[in-house]
C-alpha cells in the first residue's frame, strides 16, 4: 500500500507547500526542453495511466494492485491508494461542481503527470488502485482520462457486508464514510418509510456501499469498452486470463502468470504477522450473516449488484495489442 512506501521513506518526513500550477507549468517546460536536447535513454518523460482499479472495498482490489505489480515488477510502476489523486479529484467536490468546468480534471491530469515521470528505461507502464471512496469521483477520472482502460472489482452483497463489518460496526470504514448522501436517494428512503438520520449502522454501511456501487454502475455505461466490472469470486484467474491481457492490453507471460500466481496464494494485505497463505471464506460469511445484513443487502445492494453481474456477462475480450 502506499502509505507502506511512505512510511519506509526517510526523505518523506518534511512536507513543503507550494503552488501546483507552478511546478507543473516548470516541470512540463524542463521535460520538454531534454526532450529536444534528445538525451536518449536519460530523457525523463511522463507515462500516461494503463488502467485505473476502482473497488468495493475488501473485496479483492489490494490483489489486483498487488498483481499488476508483480507481474513485471521493473516496467509496472502501480501507486496503491496513494493520497494526490483522491485529494485532487475531491479538491473540486462531487462532479467538480465547486470549480470552474474542466477543472476538477486539468487538476487530476497535473498531479497524475507528476507521478507517471520517470527516466528509467525498464519502466513502461502506470497504474493506480483508487481508494475505494474515490469511485464517487469517477467522472472526474473519465473527463481527465476518457481513453484508460478502468475496472470495478465488487463482491456478492452479503459477503462485502460481512467482510466490511468484521471488526464491528464502530470500526467499520462503511459506517464512518456515509456523507454527501444524494437527495433522490434521501427522497427514496423516506418514500419507504425509513429516515437517513434514524438508519442503524448496518443499513448506513449498505448505503455507503451502494452510492459507490451506484456510480460505478453509471460509470460503466458513460465509459463503454473502456469499463470492466469485475466479480471478486475467481479474481487471479479472471485477472490472468482476461482482464490484463484482454482489457489493459499487457501480454501475460508465463513468468507474469507465475508470479500473479504467487502473490494471489497470501492475504494480500498481510504485513509482520499477518502475513499468512489465502482462504476462501465466502461460505463461511455467507453462513454467518445476520439477519439484519442479509434484509441491508437486499434492500440497498442487490438490484446494483444484479447490474453488474449482467454488464460482466457483455464483457469485450479484444486482442491484445502490446508493442513492447
Amino acid at each position: 500500500m502506499f502509505r507502506d512506501l511512505v512510511s519506509n521513506s526517510p526523505s518523506c518526513e518534511h512536507s513543503f507547500q507550494l503552488d501546483l500550477k507552478k511546478i507543473v507549468d516548470i516541470v512540463r517546460d524542463f521535460d520538454d526542453a531534454q526532450e529536444a536536447k534528445n538525451l536518449g535513454e536519460y530523457t525523463p518523460y511522463t507515462m500516461e495511466p494503463a488502467g485505473f482499479v476502482f473497488h468495493e472495498s475488501r473485496c479483492g482490489s489490494t490483489l489486483a494492485a498487488n498483481s499488476l505489480a508483480a507481474m513485471n515488477p521493473e516496467a509496472h510502476r502501480v501507486y496503491s491508494e496513494s493520497g494526490p489523486p483522491v485529494a485532487a479529484a475531491h479538491a473540486c467536490g462531487l462532479g467538480g461542481k465547486d470549480c470552474p468546468a474542466g477543472r476538477a480534471a486539468e487538476l487530476l491530469r497535473d498531479v497524475i503527470y507528476l507521478m507517471g515521470r520517470t527516466n528509467d528505461v525498464n519502466e513502461k507502464r502506470l497504474f493506480f488502485k483508487i481508494q475505494s471512496i474515490g469511485t464517487k469521483y469517477l467522472p472526474i477520472f473519465l473527463e481527465a482520462f476518457p481513453d484508460t482502460p478502468w475496472m470495478y472489482v465488487y463482491r456478492e452483497p452479503v459477503q462485502i457486508m460481512m467482510s466490511q463489518l468484521k471488526q464491528g460496526e464502530k470500526r467499520a470504514n462503511c459506517v464512518h464514510q456515509l456523507k454527501d448522501v444524494p437527495q433522490r436517494r434521501i427522497d427514496a428512503l423516506e418514500k419507504d418509510g425509513k429516515d437517513l438520520d434514524l438508519l442503524t449502522a448496518v443499513e448506513k454501511c449498505a448505503l455507503h456501499l451502494s452510492l459507490l456501487c451506484e456510480s460505478a454502475v453509471d460509470g460503466l455505461f458513460d465509459s463503454g469498452m473502456m469499463a470492466r466490472p469485475v466479480n471478486y469470486e475467481n479474481l487471479v484467474n479472471k485477472l490472468i486470463d482476461h482482464v490484463i491481457p484482454d482489457h489493459f492490453k499487457v501480454t501475460m507471460t508465463n513468468e507474469g502468470r507465475e508470479n500473479i500466481l504467487k502473490v494471489g496464494s497470501h492475504y494480500s494485505k498481510g504485513r509482520g504477522s499477518k502475513q499468512r497463505e489465502w482462504t476462501e471464506d465466502s461460505e463461511q460469511k455467507e453462513g454467518s450473516a445476520t439477519p439484519e445484513i442479509r434484509e441491508a443487502a437486499k434492500y440497498f445492494l442487490q438490484d446494483l449488484y444484479e447490474k453488474m453481474e449482467a454488464e460482466s456477462q457483455n464483457e469485450y475480450y479484444g486482442v491484445v495489442n502490446d508493442n513492447d
